[in-house]
């Protein structure tokens, strides 16, 4: 009986602790994700102030070849479970309404894993941000003609 009711008593433990750890987890990787978009970010906007052009749009995974130089050795947008994307639309006719919105500037996040995604929805305290399937998108600057603003 002594036995049964110890084993009942794990079990209980064990229902309450591993989806809180796995939460705990995923907000990890959420905060090294939100790392790297500072890195990125940091990078870029380092590339603008230097009077260089915001890289062009890349394909999920692909560092831009503008920022390779600017980024830390070995920083890749491949990573396991999820894709970084790089994201500079460009609106030369301008934004709807707003002909003077160029195009926005921002990071995605490629990822299966719908928790990770709403986690980072979650640390990433942006307004200008959204998601469309499995991607995850937070726009940290908007092109105005020949300027930048950064929201």
């Amino acid at each position: 009986m002594e036995a049964i009711s110890v084993m009942l008593l794990i079990s209980i433990i064990t229902r309450i602790a591993i989806p809180q750890m796995q939460d705990i987890l995923t907000r990890a990787r959420a905060t090294e994700i939100r790392a790297s978009f500072g890195v990125v970010e940091e990078a870029a906007t380092h590339l603008s102030i230097e009077n260089q052009p915001w890289p062009q749009d890349a394909e999920a995974g692909v560092v831009p070849p503008e920022l390779r130089d600017a980024l830390p050795d070995g920083f890749s947008f491949d990573r396991d479970r999820y894709q970084l994307d790089w994201e500079n639309w460009a609106l030369p006719q301008g934004m709807p309404g707003d002909p003077d919105v160029r195009g926005p500037i921002g990071i995605s996040v490629t990822t299966s894993d719908r928790s990770l995604g709403l986690a980072l929805m979650d640390v990433i305290p942006l307004n200008a941000k959204f998601t469309l399937g499995e991607t995850y998108t937070f726009i940290f600057a908007t092109q105005w003609g020949r300027l930048c603003r950064r929201l």
